[in-house]
C-alpha cells in the first residue's frame, strides 16, 4: 500500500494576530451567525464542509482520541523526548480548515501544505475564523484508518513533535475520501493555541 506524508509545517505568531474569530459550539463544524444577521468569520468559507460523511466524521473523532492517548503517554519523536501533555479539544474552525484542505487535495489531485493557489495552512485557519498565537499542520494521504495515519505521523519526528507539542491546545481533523486522485483518502490535522 502506498502512502504519503508531508514535511511538518508549523508557525509561531509573534505578537499575536489581529483576526476576529470565535469558536463555535461543541461539536459544530461551522461558525455561528453574528448578531445583526451578518456572517461570522469563517461561515462562508466553511459552508462547503459543514455537511460531512458520517464515516469520515467518525475517523476524525478517532484521530482526536488517538492524539490524546499519545499525548497522555508521552513520546520520543526522533530522539526528542516529550512528557505527557494535556489533551487537545476539537475546534470547529480548525476542523473546517483541515476539511477544506483534505477535500481540496483530493479534488485537485495535489499533495502539499500550500494549495495550487498559494494558500498556506495559516491562511486557511484565518479564513475559517481561527485566531491563533501558534499553529501547525500535519498532512497525510493513503492511510486507510485513523490508527494507520497516527502510526505514520508518530513515526515521523516532525509530525510527532507537532502532535506532542504541549503549546498546542486545540485540534482540527479533516478526513476526505473519493476517487480521481492519486490517493483515495486524504488527512489533515490543524493544531493551534489562542
Amino acid at each position: 500500500m502506498r502512502t504519503k506524508m508531508a514535511i511538518v509545517y508549523s508557525f509561531l505568531a509573534l505578537g499575536g494576530c489581529d483576526l476576529s474569530g470565535e469558536e463555535s459550539g461543541e461539536g459544530g463544524d461551522t461558525e455561528g451567525t453574528a448578531s445583526g444577521g451578518e456572517s461570522s468569520p469563517g461561515e462562508d468559507y466553511c459552508s462547503g464542509v459543514s455537511s460531512w460523511d458520517a464515516g469520515m466524521i467518525e475517523f476524525e473523532e478517532d484521530v482526536l482520541v488517538l492524539v490524546n492517548e499519545a499525548r497522555a503517554a508521552g513520546a520520543s519523536c526522533g530522539g526528542q523526548s516529550f512528557g505527557p501533555a494535556d489533551p487537545l479539544a476539537m475546534n470547529a474552525a480548525l476542523r473546517c480548515a483541515a476539511r477544506v484542505h483534505s477535500k481540496d487535495m483530493l479534488e485537485r489531485n495535489f499533495f502539499a501544505h500550500d494549495n495550487p493557489d498559494g494558500e498556506d495552512p495559516f491562511v486557511r485557519m484565518q479564513q475559517a475564523g481561527y485566531e491563533y498565537f501558534t499553529a501547525g499542520e500535519n498532512i497525510a494521504a493513503g492511510q486507510p484508518t485513523p490508527a494507520a495515519v497516527m502510526q505514520s505521523w508518530m513515526s515521523s519526528p516532525g509530525h510527532c513533535s507537532n502532535i506532542m507539542n504541549p503549546d498546542f491546545t486545540e485540534l482540527g481533523v479533516g478526513a476526505f475520501t473519493g476517487s480521481g486522485a492519486e490517493f483515495s483518502l486524504y488527512w489533515t490535522q490543524t493544531l493551534g493555541a489562542r
